[in-house]
């Protein structure tokens, strides 16, 4: 990963004109996609499976006309007037209604069709308008068409208002991510004491969530797309997109200030700090996509909405960040007397910071951090046993507006529950006596508690279905009236025995109970698997048991004090006109497993981000205590930074919010809050110092089973080791084989030296303990050198073992060949060879392998010996001297001088022809290790009977390393 990350960033470095232009170039084809794809976003949902969606389709199939939307238009006479006084202007006015589009039906207050449409009090009545399609099908010149022509109605004092009329488009410019995003600047520039370094990630954060929000406009021309998708998606990519780049910048200036060159400092901190980006990216996606186990479809398309601002933010942080780094070069190192390169220097311990204050005061007494922490969440999240949940209706909607005036006002005139009608419908197909159905499907509701009226039952044209209108005394989101829903599906059973008919309800309340119901049969498969593959991936990463366990009791204490203050300030009012809460009472019905979601891949977030340099400082051989404090300061200031913009840009969506926003937005600001200050910076540092070495413990099943992830870019430093070696001979040229106490996967040996040539045959063979042919492999770049170093054709092993391969061809040993295989036909001068090899070594290979092997050996020699390759590499292993030294004088006519030879045999001393050789001789691996392993001598191609490794060639002692880019001495006569 590390070094996959390193050649990404060193990419976009050294060639950042290119990419920032491809960039942009992507930026405005996604533009233009969105303006000529995209599509509208919806406003309805559907919850498939429940009782109330499932009575909502069959309305839609058997009921059309009562399946269309509907809106009223209310009248209010003035004060001590009567709405009677002015029916002919409503009636006018309704009438100019019914030419409308889309309006299949106006009833006006004294239709003789109308019911219940003047209030008690004779001061306020409706029109009722019929669409033939749902409201969300209606375009805004649709509601706006509906207001000119109500508002004509407005005359000698009478008020018009009006309900399920969509809100007119905001005027004006909606500051919320602007606000957003200059506490972010603002928090950046405090943080890096720089206006270019602050400017940065707010750069490549509004790159990515311009991409994801065109992303999601095109997506909405082909799929229905919920209309807080795009919000959502926004809100977190502006988070984590900023933070992403923090951590990677802040990264790239503290190599800066260590005098690293800028283009090699971007590489670094793309696989470093972009390690950690991208396991924490992971739990944050896992997360988001776990919102598919509720198996509501809007949910789900949120979710993945916001996942791909995830992605795009990421991608854009490793690509494009860099880019930018590298081109303004030095200009953004910090001054050595700055405070961002004195905060740098304190992670060394050389000066004294708030963050070193801060963690030595949590961990000198850590068994009263954790209990204080523990106790006061707790208690913070005492108010979420009292936690209700409800759909969001016009209620909800921010008092003033048109929506909301129109609700109030229906609500004072006909009672609360009139916004919220139950509507029962009933499948009646199978009776006979429609007029009896109707009639008991009427009365099963007549007399109920929390019951204001009961419409009449209405079959439709076909008579297979009724539906029935009750509205109930309570508003939509009372308790009372969710009761009555309760008591209503109870009663069905018993109706459908005696009628033999039953019947479903939906409505606002009933579409909220289900949805409820849904959430919490979902919250446990939620947590399994999201939880579940998070620990799983924090395993990974950390190599330790107590590190994701302690990251999960830490963030289900923020999830538990997140949904406390959620409920304190929307149920119970607390500090409610100061967060600007439009209503107050339950919340929407997905907010806990969304912020549950969210906020759990933003926890993991600062986990990864804070463990990760406590875990570089242990790795780097500190002791667990060091490590801790080591790592905290280290990560401190990025967390704090990070945290403080997250909380921004999620506290700004709170003021002014939609009521499906809000109580979101909220929560993930307290809990981003709660999550990073107390929980990850206080918490789970004291609990580390308290777990000590157990902190990083790992039963050794699980140690050997899991992968070795490089999240402290220890691979990319071997790497940069590895390619800085670079041993030249006499000439300033670089040797074709070149290695240093190379130790190779399979070979059971020592460490071995070696210097050859290129046109050398280099020998390598060993005790019969040893395995020459994993050597030679590795020479070839097919295998793995698990230490020390080893160049071959000036490509440092194991990192462009690749590129390697391109150059260098590997006979093998043939193993299990029954038969013939399928060739090729031979290329010009290959068929000599490979007469030559049948006609003299044919039959004794045959008698070694069988016909099927020897054949396919010789061919594979064969094509080598034509190819283009650089270096050929041959196992001999198993064939007798005689004979591999034969074959090696046909190979070698046919190689150019040029072509090195390699081949492992174990036997005699190798020749071809008058090339230089030189001989590797393994050594067995000790079975005890030493405290300074001793190295493959190199001796004279004749060799020394007892030496652990003998070159023919350049001489290197085995307690020394060459002299760097230059040829090791002595040098004696190649043979």
């Amino acid at each position: 990963m590390a070094t996959l990350l390193y050649r990404i960033g060193r990419f976009a470095a050294r060639r950042s004109i290119a990419v920032i232009v491809g960039w942009v170039v992507i930026l405005g084809l996604f533009v233009g996609g969105a303006q000529l794809l995209g599509g509208t976003l919806s406003t309805s949902f559907e919850i498939p499976g429940t009782e109330s969606q499932q009575a909502i389709d069959m309305l839609d199939q058997r009921f059309p006309q009562a399946s269309g939307g509907s809106a009223k238009v209310i009248y209010v006479a003035p004060t001590g007037g009567q709405i009677s006084d002015h029916q002919s202007d409503i009636v006018d006015n309704a009438t100019k209604l019914a030419s409308l589009d889309h309006v299949s039906g106006v009833t006006d207050p004294w239709d003789q069709n109308a019911n219940g449409q003047i209030s008690d009090d004779g001061t306020m009545a409706f029109t009722t308008i019929q669409y033939d399609v749902p409201t969300t099908s209606l375009t805004p010149d649709d509601d706006a068409d509906v207001v000119a022509i109500g508002s004509e109605a407005a005359v000698d004092g009478v008020t018009v208002a009006y309900s399920n009329v969509a809100d007119p488009p905001a005027e004006g410019i909606d500051y919320t991510e602007v606000i957003g995003l200059v506490v972010a600047f603002i928090v950046l520039l405090i943080t890096f004491g720089s206006l270019l370094a602050a400017g940065m990630p707010l750069i490549t954060a509004v790159m990515g969530v311009a991409i994801t929000t065109t992303t999601i406009t095109i997506a909405s021309g082909f799929v229905d797309i919920s209309s807080t998708a795009p919000l959502l998606a926004t809100m977190l990519g502006l988070a984590v997109g900023i933070d992403y780049a923090l951590f990677i910048v802040s990264r790239h200036r503290a190599q800066l200030i260590r005098g690293l060159d800028p283009k090699e400092s971007a590489a670094i901190a793309v696989s470093t700090a972009g390690s950690a980006v991208v396991f924490a990216a992971l739990t944050v996606i896992i997360a988001l996509l776990g919102l598919s186990v509720v198996q509501i479809p809007f949910l789900t398309v949120m979710g993945l909405g916001a996942a791909i601002s995830v992605v795009i933010a990421v991608i854009v942080a490793l690509t494009l960040l860099p880019a930018i780094m590298g081109l303004l070069g030095k200009r953004m190192t910090p001054k050595p007397t700055s405070r961002a390169a004195r905060r740098e220097l304190a992670a060394e311990g050389t000066h004294r910071t708030m963050g070193a204050r801060w963690v030595k005061l949590i961990t000198a007494k850590p068994i009263i951090t954790v209990g204080v922490v523990v106790v006061g969440l707790a208690i913070v999240a005492i108010p979420a046993g009292s936690m209700r949940l409800t759909l969001p209706d016009a209620g909800y909607d921010p008092p003033g507006s048109q929506s909301r005036e129109g609700y109030d006002l229906l609500a004072e005139g006909f009672g609360p529950g009139f916004n919220g009608p139950l509507l029962v419908t009933a499948d009646i197909s199978k009776t006979l006596d429609i007029s009896g159905a109707l009639d008991a499907l009427h009365g099963q509701f007549v007399g109920l508690k929390d019951v204001d009226s009961v419409s009449q039952a209405i079959p439709n044209t076909t008579a297979d279905m009724a539906i029935v209108s009750i509205i109930p005394d309570s508003g939509p989101d009372d308790v009372a009236t969710q009761e009555l829903v309760t008591t209503i599906r109870d009663m069905a059973p018993a109706f459908e025995q005696t009628n033999g008919f039953t019947y479903q309800v939906t409505g606002t309340t009933a579409l909220g109970i289900d949805v409820s119901a849904r959430l919490a049969d979902a919250l446990l498969p939620f947590a399994i698997v999201v939880v579940g593959l998070c620990i799983i991936l924090l395993t990974i990463v950390f190599r330790s048991l107590a590190v994701p366990i302690s990251a999960t009791i830490g963030y289900l204490l923020s999830v538990g004090a997140s949904f406390g203050i959620v409920t304190a300030v929307f149920e119970w009012g607390w500090l409610a006109d100061l967060f600007g809460v439009a209503k107050v009472g339950p919340v929407i019905s997905f907010f806990p497993i969304l912020l549950m979601a969210v906020l759990f891949g933003l926890a993991m977030d600062y986990q990864v981000f804070l463990v990760s340099r406590m875990r570089e400082e242990h790795v780097k051989g500190a002791d667990p205590h060091t490590a801790v404090r080591h790592g905290f300061i280290g990560a401190a200031r990025v967390v704090t930074a990070a945290a403080c913009i997250m909380f921004a840009v999620f506290a700004s969506f709170v003021p002014g919010g939609s009521a499906v926003l809000q109580p979101i937005a909220l929560g993930l600001a307290a809990g981003v809050f709660i999550d990073a200050f107390l929980v990850r910076m206080t918490f789970i540092p004291a609990l580390m110092m308290l777990l000590g070495r157990t902190a990083w413990a790992l039963p050794a099943p699980l140690r050997r089973i899991l992968p070795n992830v490089d999240l402290e870019g220890e691979g990319v430093r071997e790497m940069l080791d590895a390619t800085a070696w670079r041993p030249l001979d006499e000439g300033e040229h670089p040797f074709a084989v070149a290695a240093e106490h190379a130790m190779v996967e399979g070979a059971d040996s020592a460490p071995f030296a070696l210097r050859a040539e290129p046109g050398d045959l280099v020998v390598v063979s060993g005790a019969s303990s040893t395995h020459p042919e994993a050597v030679v492999a590795a020479i070839a770049g097919r295998q793995r050198v698990l230490s020390g170093h080893l160049r071959v054709l000036d490509e440092a092993l194991p990192f462009q073992a690749s590129a390697l391969r391109r150059h260098s061809v590997l006979v093998e040993r043939p193993v299990d060949v029954d038969a013939p295989a399928m060739r090729l036909s031979l290329p010009p001068g290959a068929l000599s060879v490979l007469e030559r090899l049948r006609r003299d070594l044919g039959e004794e290979l045959d008698d070694l392998w069988g016909t099927a092997a020897a054949a396919e050996w010789i061919y594979q020699v064969s094509l080598a010996a034509v190819s283009k390759a650089r270096l050929v590499a041959i196992d001999g292993t198993g064939i007798p001297t005689a004979h591999l030294q034969h074959a090696l004088g046909i190979v070698h006519a046919a190689l150019p001088l040029g072509t090195t030879l390699v081949v492992a045999h174990h036997g005699a001393r190798l020749e071809a022809g008058a090339r230089p050789v030189v001989v590797v001789e393994l050594k067995p691996a000790p079975l005890v290790p030493e405290p300074v392993p001793e190295l493959a001598e190199l001796v004279p191609a004749a060799g020394v009977a007892d030496a652990s490794a003998s070159v023919s060639g350049p001489v290197v002692a085995d307690d020394e390393d060459p002299p760097q880019n230059q040829t090791p001495s002595p040098t004696p006569e190649k043979r």
